[in-house]
């Protein structure tokens, strides 16, 4: 039996309502309503969602979290998040999915050189 809620949302399968279940996301995102619109998203896929508003707090969370997803501005007030894409890239284990977001169609080169898996 499981021990605790964390526990028994990993024993569950997703489901097609579901896709994401159990799946933790790092969402680093300074625009409120950017990141309500993503978490809205990703909660009703079953996704667990931790927030980030900088690069600095997004550190602070991979310290203490390992999220199997990471969905990065790269437009960030205390830099670029390249930078931050850069280095989940060159982590070990790697994250699995690695999503660069930005308003500007000319970074996505810049995206998926840093080592972006995808550019919105």
């Amino acid at each position: 039996m499981p021990e605790s809620l964390v526990d028994l949302m990993m024993t569950r399968p997703p489901t097609p309502e579901q896709p994401l279940l159990g799946v933790m996301i790092l969402l680093v995102e300074d625009s409120r309503l950017s990141c309500e619109a993503m978490r809205l998203i990703c909660q009703r896929s079953g996704a667990r969602i931790r927030r980030a508003e900088s690069l600095a707090s997004a550190e602070r969370h991979l310290r203490s979290y390992r999220p199997r997803v990471a969905i990065v501005d790269l437009g960030l007030p205390d830099g670029s998040g390249l930078t931050l894409i850069s280095q989940l890239a060159r982590s070990e284990p790697r994250i699995e999915a690695i999503i660069a977001v930005s308003g500007d169609d000319t970074r996505a080169a810049a995206a998926m050189e840093a080592g972006a898996d995808i550019f919105l």
